[in-house]
């Protein structure tokens, strides 16, 4: 109700009788509107809180205008108190009661009657609104929540179900509900269980509260959450439960994806371990055999190779996670330039090699009929096909078949590469699942053979970055396995080969290098490596010390590292770059950072060049080489 007075409208086609009542009711504390007629009441009943009706008007009868104001959903809710000039019988109270009025009073009724009614019919009004208000609140509640309310007679089975209740349990809206027809909804596996908790909840009085599974009509299950609480038994009413159900379908399938992704994890992290741990056994033995003063020079040359290879292995492991990373959070950029797809399957299957031929396959290679050219990252695309070609090598049994093709698409406009071969195959709900992170095809196969289950994810994401798409298809388990790449194809054919730069080009004699390194045998190597070449090199160890070093060798180029004790290399760098004698010195950031903040921040130093750790000695030498007097 409005906040202020009470508003009453009285209706009497008497003025004395009218005159009376508004005067009481005023007296009372109460806001008084008059009317004359039934027609009056019909019409400004809207606006009151309670009405005071005569019987006997001159158009419409009390007993009408209660009929007609209960049966308009705006008005139903007003209390009428019924007004009579003389006293009245027990069947006529009956009548005007039944007509809808609230209360009925003789014209002789005492003031303090009248008005005792009135606040009594007001009380009750009241807590009417109330109880509708927390109704309204209740049933918003529900909606928001997408909840069905049920109510459950236990003693009979049948039950009292809202729409969102029968929808959620796929019955029909307009059907009478017992507890059988929802039961009969409930997933075969679920049933009894689902059963024995009703049982439970109804002996205990305990709260009901379970979550399970119901069947679809295409016989798929469906997550459903039911709470209940038991009401007991009163004169009006058998013992009851009443309670809520839920759709968490979605919720389930979301817990599920989680399991799913933190069972992947604890899988990667085993397999990251393992895969660390497996080069570093022959790198130890490797170790082990050069420390022996007897050891053959064919002994020290296997050795280094091994180390080499296996050093090699670790670089690519810790580039292929770094690359996720970046892909993932979309920070990796493409170097893109006009390459013919001949060149990148040919360093493809080179990078391939050596697993091809452990595993005792046969490679085949299919040229297309004539050059096809892409616009892409080189070094991408073919790390995209060694994927694939590492892939089939390591899942196909040893002496298997491996088969490499390449095609211009008919409309000339994409270039296809098919990856085949006669391996493990792949089964029909791994297709779809084989290209998320830290996913394995194969569990079972030998560790040693194993991944880290982020080669194909790769694999996707750089073809779509590149615009392309990458698809999986395999009959079955057993039986092999097809990856097919489509790419953007140029139009026009590519200018010859440009040759490329020898590798084993020799450094400039004479340039000054300063190595500034906290671990002791990273600076060493460096030193070593740099001397072999015909460079002059000197060492510190951290900040501090570099800096009147710096000052008395005068260096053309220095390696910094960036995590040194004193001054980290930022600090030193800029220390450098604000001395003139140091105007031209070339500053190379050595750290094993190597997100484009990191080299932003290099840059903001004053470094010329950001490197990230491990380092490729060639690509050192060459840079070196460049920087001399």
């Amino acid at each position: 109700m409005p906040d202020g007075p009470t508003r009453i409208l009285v209706i009497d086609d008497s003025e004395v009788k009218r005159y009376t009542v508004t005067r009481v009711l005023q007296m009372g504390g109460f806001e008084v509107t008059e009317g004359e007629t039934g027609s009056d009441a019909v019409r400004m009943a809207a606006a009151a809180e309670l009405i005071v009706l005569d019987i006997k008007l001159p158009d419409i009868n009390g007993y009408e205008v209660c009929k007609r104001l209960k049966a308009t959903p705006a008005t139903a809710h007003i209390p009428i108190l019924l007004l009579s000039a003389t006293f009245v019988g027990p069947a006529s109270q009956a009548h005007g009661l039944e007509s809808g009025a609230d209360a009925y009073l003789t014209d002789a009724a005492e003031p303090p009657v009248l008005l005792a009614t009135v606040r009594a019919l007001l009380r009750i009004r009241r807590a009417e609104d109330q109880a509708r208000k927390g109704e309204a609140r209740l049933r918003i509640a529900l909606e928001a929540g997408k909840l069905g309310e049920w109510e459950l007679d236990l003693a009979t089975g049948a039950m009292c179900c809202s729409s969102r209740c029968k929808a959620i349990f796929g019955l029909s809206s307009g059907l009478s509900v017992t507890l059988d027809d929802l039961l009969s909804r409930v997933y075969p596996e679920d049933g009894e269980s689902v059963q024995a908790e009703i049982r439970r909840s109804a002996a205990e009085n305990a709260d009901y509260d379970q979550e399970f599974r119901l069947v679809e009509p295409g016989g798929a299950s469906r997550w459903v959450l039911v709470r209940g609480q038991v009401v007991p038994s009163s004169a009006d009413h058998a013992r009851r439960m009443i309670g809520v159900a839920l759709d968490i379908n979605d919720r389930k399938l979301l817990e599920q994806d989680l399991k799913d992704a933190d069972r992947r994890k604890d899988e990667f992290l085993a397999m990251l371990a393992h895969e660390l741990r497996n080069p570093l056994a022959p790198i130890r033995a490797a170790l082990h055999i050069l420390q022996q003063p007897a050891a053959g020079e064919d002994a020290i040359r296997r050795a280094q190779d091994m180390m080499g290879r296996q050093f090699t292995h670790m670089v690519r492991l810790i580039d292929d996670l770094l690359d996720v990373g970046r892909i993932t959070k979309g920070r990796i950029e493409l170097r893109r330039e006009r390459v013919p797809l001949a060149r990148v399957i040919e360093n493809a299957v080179e990078t391939s090699r050596p697993l091809i031929e452990a595993g005792r396959h046969r490679l085949t290679v299919v040229p297309p009929e004539s050059p096809i050219e892409l616009e892409a990252d080189q070094t991408r695309i073919s790390q995209v096909i060694a994927n694939l070609l590492n892939n089939a090598a390591k899942y196909t049994p040893e002496g298997g078949q491996i088969q490499l093709t390449s095609e211009l698409s008919p409309d000339g406009r994409e270039a296809i590469v098919r990856v085949r071969d006669t391996g493990s195959g792949i089964s029909p709900p791994m297709l779809t699942r084989i290209w998320d992170l830290f996913t394995q095809v194969d569990q079972t196969l030998d560790r040693a053979q194993g991944g880290l289950g982020i080669g194909l994810t790769l694999v996707k994401r750089l073809v779509e970055l590149h615009g392309g798409s990458v698809e999986a298809r395999s009959p079955g388990v057993g039986l092999g396995s097809e990856f097919i790449i489509r790419l953007p194809a140029c139009a026009s054919s590519m200018p010859p080969d440009r040759p490329q730069a020898a590798n084993d080009q020799r450094a400039k004699v004479g340039v000054r290098v300063l190595i500034v390194d906290d671990n002791v045998d990273a600076a060493e190597s460096l030193a070593m490596l740099l001397g072999i070449e015909g460079h002059t090199t000197r060492i510190a160890h951290d900040g501090p010390s570099a800096l009147p070093l710096a000052a008395q060798f005068d260096p053309h180029v220095v390696l910094l590292d960036i995590g040194l004790p004193g001054l980290d290399g930022f600090q030193v760098a800029q220390t450098l770059r604000a001395a003139s004698q140091f105007e031209k010195v070339f500053l190379i950031a050595l750290t094993g950072w190597g997100q484009d903040s990191d080299r932003a921040k290099s840059r903001a130093a004053g470094f010329d060049l950001h490197l990230v750790k491990p380092i490729d000695p060639i690509e050192l030498l060459r840079i070196i080489a460049s920087k001399g007097p």
